[in-house]
């Protein structure tokens, strides 16, 4: 039996909105089937962070998985800074930001992602908004997620199985196939997204598998289950 987990660096929605998103792709999911970079920052805040007040650069998503924790979200004498991608990002957000890190509040990133692949092109991901702010303070940002150990952890935790049980699938060597080798987990790259065949080469991140897509991974699985039955 094959469960799957859907985990993303995409902050902007929650994990609800994402189980909408999947159902209308005929894909269904339950709430605890998706974890998000932003799940993932709001649970790694209430483990270290219980009582901090947050200022947060991103979208409603983020800050519905902030609230759902019980997590105080602040404007002003705020002592946490957590960043992840903001389509409305301006100078004043950077400039309090900036300050509130500068005063001592801890700096926290989604992910460093510096681009995404859109129907519109390419355009600038949550980690060129965290470079931002790590040029302009000189401080580095914790990651919470692909390819952190912590929402690794944390996807290994809601799995219930062991690192060595898990496939990772994803497109990108330097977040999805990553974290899964970090991790201990198998990976298999699919060539539809970011990473390409050179790419590993240049990268040298190698995943166990390779794809061309990922609807060449259901029969993949099937053979590996029959194979298996003695």
């Amino acid at each position: 039996l094959f469960r799957s987990l859907f985990l993303t660096n995409n902050s902007t929605r929650s994990r609800e909105e994402f189980v909408r998103k999947l159902a209308h792709l005929d894909i269904p999911c339950r709430k605890d089937h998706v974890v998000t970079s932003g799940y993932a920052a709001a649970n790694y805040i209430q483990a270290h962070y219980p009582r901090s007040r947050v200022y947060v650069i991103g979208e409603q998503g983020l800050k519905q998985e902030l609230l759902e924790l019980g997590i105080t979200l602040c404007e002003d004498a705020c002592d946490s800074v957590l960043v992840g991608l903001d389509k409305d990002f301006n100078y004043t957000k950077m400039s309090k930001a900036l300050n509130f890190i500068l005063k001592g509040a801890v700096f926290i990133a989604t992910n460093t992602d510096p681009f995404l692949i859109t129907s519109d092109g390419v355009k600038p991901g949550a980690g060129a908004l965290v470079a931002s702010l790590e040029t302009a303070s000189g401080k580095k940002a914790v990651v919470t997620g692909k390819p952190s150990a912590f929402i690794a952890d944390l996807m290994i935790k809601q799995l219930q199985v062991k690192p060595q049980e898990i496939l990772m699938v994803g497109d990108n060597l330097q977040t999805d196939i990553l974290i899964g080798i970090k991790s201990g987990m198998k990976t298999a790259l699919v060539l539809t997204g970011a990473s390409t065949r050179h790419d590993i080469e240049t990268l040298h991140i190698r995943p166990d598998y390779i794809f061309k897509s990922i609807a060449h991974i259901p029969p993949f699985l099937k053979q590996q289950s029959d194979e298996c039955i003695v």
